[in-house]
């Protein structure tokens, strides 16, 4: 059995609504069958479940915690596939489990194993040089493959471009811009996430493939499992059961400036359903499905575009992703055939202590009905809220730097990656939020003078990240 306590800490980083399904979607390949649901009805104990499930979900979008559809399987039992909240608030379209929500760096785990399959069909090597692909890349001479799905390549994560840039670039113009990046560190010898490792493997798809990235990914992946709602992402784009993306300030829904998604490639630009990234989740678990095991195995050995972490000898597989105004998550025990998957256009979505407590649900384990939050800002003098005042920089990519200033008695935070500029309402003891309806809080840190020295921001429940104070 699962111990679930350390479940949220570990996951830092889709018909019909009743908790039941009424079509089958299953695609044969050789010997395996992936079912996307049955048309059976629940036996008692999964049938309570599936009730607890919806009454969770329900707590949590009545309190203005969630919007977007989930989709949670165990074995070939679908317990809930159901949208809560709103695709669209201006019209009040609702949504579904046909809805398709941006899935940002969930992207990753495909373009990882585009690039597994690519090598089982003869077409690369994942030990091969990158110069090898991108003969004018000289700057990354010591880099093979391997690294670029690891994270250990050493390309900085951004600085090639901005997804606030209206224009759509080609890969090859990006590659341009990021091959002449100086590196954080000598391949191989650390680890650092990177969005602009991922875009460069899309572009290794292309050049081993000779087909445009989307299109591999749609005639080797998707459509062999029939994931016929998955696809790469423009914001100009207008097609059938689109959702908006929200998130909130001071209490109510906005949007957020249009971000150009495409040009994330195979870092984080691809939509899709609950329905499609369970059978994604599923072929992935199920050797000879899309992967051979080899491939499979290799990817979870070394981290490939996911997330591993055993817990009681149960393997758990996951990945999220957030872009601006939408969090995705895939969550999967193979052991035990569960699959946990929630796409939102809510960017305030608690992510981390959703999935836990999700996951506490299917296993019959304690959890607690969300309730609304309603925090409270206390007024701050101008000269108490200066000290807070500075640049800060993650410690995980020096990059991004969010610069953090005043406006008479407010303070507000301009980030350069993600380009926002966000209100902090302070709540003591060092501590802001910035929606009062998110657990969301950002707690500034001090030396033993008493000097603010960095911020600690804790989003999604569950993400932590580290600034340092740099100016």
């Amino acid at each position: 059995m699962v111990n679930w306590k350390y479940v949220g800490f570990l996951l830092v980083i889709f018909v019909c609504t009743g908790g039941c399904v009424n079509s089958i979607i299953t695609e044969e390949r050789g010997e395996q069958a992936i079912t996307a649901g049955i048309s059976t009805p629940l036996n008692e104990s999964d049938a309570k479940i599936s009730r607890n499930l919806d009454e969770y979900m329900t707590a949590l979008t009545d309190a203005g915690r969630f919007s977007g559809t989930v989709h949670v399987v165990r074995g070939d039992t679908v317990l809930l596939s159901k949208g809560y909240g709103m695709a669209n608030h201006e019209f009040a379209v609702p949504n579904t489990p046909q809805t398709v929500f941006p899935i940002a760096s969930n992207t990753k785990q495909l373009t990882a194993a585009a690039i597994m399959k690519l090598q089982e069909q003869g077409k690369l090597n994942i030990t091969d040089p990158v110069m090898k692909y991108i003969p004018s890349a000289t700057n990354w001479k010591d880099i093979r493959i391997y690294h670029l799905l690891g994270h250990t390549s050493g390309i900085p994560s951004d600085g090639g471009f901005l997804m606030t840039d209206p224009v759509t670039l080609s890969l090859p113009e990006i590659i341009d811009k990021v091959s002449v990046l100086p590196l954080s560190f000598p391949p191989g010898s650390d680890y650092s996430y990177s969005n602009n490792g991922y875009i460069t493997l899309s572009y290794i798809i292309e050049r081993a493939s000779g087909m445009p990235y989307e299109e591999y990914m749609k005639k080797d992946l998707f459509q062999p499992l029939g994931m016929n709602s998955t696809g790469q992402d423009n914001a100009r784009d207008v097609f059938t059961n689109r959702s908006s993306g929200y998130t909130t300030m001071d209490g109510k829904y906005i949007h957020y400036d249009l971000q150009n998604i495409h040009n994330t490639y195979g870092a984080g630009c691809m939509h899709s359903t609950t329905g499609d990234m369970f059978l994604w989740t599923r072929a992935f678990n199920t050797p000879g499905a899309i992967l051979t095991q080899e491939s499979t195995e290799v990817m979870i050995e070394n981290h490939y575009g996911i997330n591993v972490n055993v817990v009681n000898n149960l393997t758990m597989i996951s990945h999220s992703g957030r872009n601006f105004g939408f969090i995705s998550q895939t969550f999967s025990i193979p052991e035990d055939k569960v699959s946990i998957i929630f796409l939102s256009n809510y960017d305030r979505t608690p992510s981390g202590t959703l999935t836990k407590d999700l996951a506490n649900i299917v296993y019959n384990k304690p959890y607690s009905l969300p309730e609304r939050i309603d925090r409270k800002a206390i007024p701050l003098k101008t000269e108490d809220i200066a000290e807070y005042t500075g640049i800060y920089e993650p410690a995980w990519e020096k990059s991004w730097t969010f610069t953090v200033y005043t406006a008479g008695n407010r303070l507000f935070y301009n980030s350069v990656m993600p380009r926002e500029t966000v209100e902090l309402f302070y709540e003591g003891n060092d501590t802001f939020f910035i929606t009062p309806e998110s657990n969301d809080a950002l707690i500034f840190t001090r030396d033993t003078r008493g000097n603010v020295i960095g911020l600690k921001m804790y989003t999604l429940e569950g993400n932590i990240d580290d600034l340092v104070k740099v100016v």
